[in-house]
């Protein structure tokens, strides 16, 4: 039996969502498929709903953007039921690399976001 080292690579495309260098934390959801949503992909601004569980931020009913409270790590599709997520919990984010859902503006979840220690920063590049 061998014990040599194997090695691969791949290729990455920074996505330039990360955007400075407040202290990024992670936390472990389950995602659910409120309103239909479907897939979703990394950046997305996610809401905690009172039964725990995590769905886009929409303007209207229990999705609203007073519930925003983390950024989706990773693409997702809860469309068939839920699944176990990454969420941002902490840390400095590219305004222009999150999305949103429904009517909810970036103004409206960032001061929301803010007080979890999530920041919308508009980068400014060298």
């Amino acid at each position: 039996m061998s014990f040599d080292p194997a090695f691969t690579s791949s290729s990455f495309t920074p996505d330039r969502l990360h955007a400075g260098a407040f202290p990024i934390a992670t936390i472990q959801g389950t995602l659910t498929n409120n309103q239909a949503q479907g897939a979703l992909t990394r950046g997305a601004i996610l809401g905690q709903h009172t039964d725990g569980t995590w769905g886009r931020v929409h303007q209207t009913g229990n999705y609203g953007a007073a519930t925003a409270r983390g950024i989706l790590a990773k693409d997702a599709d809860p469309s068939g039921g839920n699944v176990e997520v990454i969420i941002y919990a902490t840390g400095d984010f590219n305004e222009d690399r999150v999305t949103l859902g429904g009517t909810v503006t970036l103004a409206q979840v960032r001061a929301v976001l803010e007080g979890w220690n999530v920041y919308l920063r508009n980068p400014v590049s060298a």
